[in-house]
């Protein structure tokens, strides 16, 4: 287990986590807190024996989402494969519906206090709205065109190369790479204890040597994938930024 990130948890929490959780899947900022918060109310008053025998009512039309999402969070909080499994089924079951991230998060945290019961760990989830990997956080990259030409198909070609080559070279992964005539979005997976600056200054400054093509400064954001309005919304704030500057 990467000791740095250890120690950042520890520092922040008071507790050293034997092992870290990263949800993988990319689900909605609002979503995640608004579970997490269930999540602590349900384990001030809950009786294991009463929660299982109501599990059949996440497959039932008539109960109500609320109550459905209330159950899931119970499930997810007792220490019995029994509850893995019925939330595991529920996930992979027409029923989740709407449901369906809010049953993911349940699936994970019920892991994670069931692997910590089973196996003596002190082990904490870590949400973004990206989601992750195993070890590895995702973010979403904008590099900017440097002047008012377009990007031309070797200059594309080239920071891709570049990017998919130091990602790695960082144990990261080049997900999605996208280019439109002025910017360029790449979806990435890095370490969480990445030195994320570094790594997409590199990038900028190993390209800049074909040409000077890039804009030093970025945007980054593991929160959610941005649409072209908000990126374009972002690029005009950048270049008032910039004419004021």
């Amino acid at each position: 287990m990467k000791g740095k990130l250890q120690k950042m948890i520890q520092e922040v929490l008071g507790i050293k986590p034997d092992k870290v959780n990263i949800i993988p899947h990319t689900i909605p900022l609002e979503t995640q807190l608004a579970y997490f918060e269930t999540s602590k109310k349900v384990k001030e008053n809950i009786n294991y024996d009463v929660v299982l025998n109501n599990a059949s009512w996440l497959f039932k039309n008539d109960v109500s989402v609320e109550d459905k999402k209330w159950l899931l969070a119970q499930l997810a909080s007792i220490t019995k494969p029994e509850a893995y499994r019925i939330i595991e089924n529920f996930v992979n079951s027409v029923e989740a519906g709407e449901l369906a991230d809010w049953a993911k998060i349940a699936l994970i945290e019920s892991r994670t206090v069931l692997e910590s019961d089973l196996l003596d760990e002190n082990q904490v989830i870590v949400s973004s709205g990206l989601g992750g990997d195993d070890y590895r956080l995702r973010y979403f990259v904008v590099f900017k065109k440097n002047n008012a030409e377009p990007f031309t198909e070797a200059q594309t070609k080239l920071v891709e190369i570049e990017s998919q080559a130091i990602l790695e070279n960082n144990d990261g992964l080049l997900e999605e790479f996208n280019a439109q005539s002025h910017y360029i979005t790449m979806l990435v997976l890095l370490p969480i204890q990445a030195d994320l600056k570094n790594i997409l200054i590199k990038i900028v400054n190993t390209c800049n040597e074909y040409g000077s093509f890039l804009y030093t400064k970025y945007l980054i954001t593991n929160v959610k994938k941005l649409s072209h309005n908000e990126i374009v919304h972002f690029l005009k704030k950048l270049d008032k930024n910039e004419s004021q500057g």
